[in-house]
């Protein structure tokens, strides 16, 4: 079997999409199926050298913007034909309306994966909001109606998207977890690298948020309710936050200017995005990971911090907080400063025997939900469906 994945980008600062299609290489090896990307990328574009990456096809061009979207449509009429099945990542693209009218000229079936951008929480953005409602009369539901399967990634998310107020709402959909591939819970238990770049860590309980740097990840909540937590509890010199990830430009600016409102500098350390080695090094530094969202679809970084047995700060906005909570893997809240506070103050409490009680959790719910072994026979039903 071969698969095509179409993408707009495989810079992996965009986010989980790019993420979450590496992460089903090991799952396609497996079943024998051949999968190769097409994205609106330069080919010279530096990210493109990730080893993780399959083949990947790019139709961008630096000296024309307007071209990638013309190759696009020549690229998938000559070539959509060599492919069992196509897969479009993402709503609200040009990569959509080009899958679907391709894909139904040449009679190729094609799925289309939403990767969390129908939660309602994004209608709060009244003009982007309108400008969708447009696009979805015209193209976007059509793209979903004529598709073998939309796929959604938990039930969670499912349910959350016949919300999104979007109508006609009239599509076969599906549910595929994504899979996390060997445990790094195995091969990266020592601290060593993580802790040698940034010696002033060593000896310290980390919290670390590893993801991009913007207002939906509600990081700017999270430092506010770390000030309270180290400030009433007196624990400064024993507690360190670590921020990893990407950034937008307006919200650092923002953020940076808080912690130096609250005199926060010493306690907080900035390390740029993470890869490889080096990020898992970061986890099993950290006592305990954080993703403090206000809309997450997954939260991959959650699963790579289970798989190490470490607990998770997250909110009741992670598409995935019911399997965390009935595991008794992490602190839930809502997601705003008490709530934080709240789950910061719970966690900071508790004995070791505790801990190591909720990290034995931790590590049994990515084994039960997220371990790719586990989620390799919904692959086999979805792919073949």
């Amino acid at each position: 079997m071969k698969i095509l994945h179409v993408v707009s980008s495989t810079n992996p600062d965009d986010g989980g999409v790019i993420e979450s299609i590496k992460l089903k290489q090991s799952i396609y090896k497996k079943l024998k199926i051949k999968c190769e990307i097409l994205c609106l990328d330069d080919s010279s574009d530096k990210w493109l050298k990730d080893k993780r990456l399959p083949i990947v096809h790019c139709v961008g061009s630096r000296k024309i913007a307007i071209n990638k979207y013309i190759n696009l449509f020549f690229w998938l009429n000559k070539y959509i034909r060599n492919y069992d099945l196509v897969v479009c990542d993402g709503l609200w693209q040009f990569t959509n309306f080009a899958v679907w009218k391709t894909a139904t000229k040449h009679n190729v079936k094609y799925q289309v994966i939403v990767h969390g951008m129908l939660d309602p929480w994004f209608n709060k953005y009244i003009f982007k909001y309108i400008k969708k409602l447009i696009f979805w009369q015209l193209i976007q539901h059509r793209v979903l109606r004529d598709a073998n399967l939309v796929l959604f990634t938990s039930k969670e998310e499912k349910n959350l998207s016949k919300k999104s107020k979007f109508y006609p709402y009239n599509f076969k959909q599906g549910i595929l977890s994504l899979p996390i591939d060997k445990s790094p819970y195995i091969f990266y238990k020592k601290k060593n690298s993580f802790i040698n770049k940034f010696p002033k860590l060593k000896k310290k309980k980390i919290i670390l948020y590893l993801g991009r740097i913007n207002k939906k990840k509600g990081l700017d909540l999270l430092i506010k309710a770390f000030d309270t937590v180290i400030k009433h509890n007196n624990t400064k010199k024993e507690i360190h936050l670590v921020v990893a990830g990407p950034y937008e430009k307006k919200y650092y600016i923002k953020i940076n200017n808080l912690i130096k409102d609250l005199k926060l500098d010493e306690y907080i350390t900035f390390t740029g995005p993470l890869y490889d080695k080096l990020k898992w090094d970061a986890y099993n530094s950290c006592q305990i990971f954080c993703l403090p969202t206000h809309q997450e679809n997954f939260g991959i970084t959650i699963a790579e911090s289970l798989s190490i047995g470490k607990p998770v700060i997250t909110t009741n906005k992670t598409n995935i907080w019911k399997i965390l909570n009935n595991y008794n893997a992490a602190f839930i809240s809502n997601d705003d400063y008490r709530g934080l506070v709240k789950s910061l103050t719970r966690w900071n409490l508790l004995n070791r025997k505790e801990y190591n009680e909720m990290s034995k959790n931790s590590f049994q719910c990515f084994k039960e939900n997220f371990y790719k072994d586990k989620v390799i026979n919904d692959f086999k039903n979805i792919l073949t469906n």
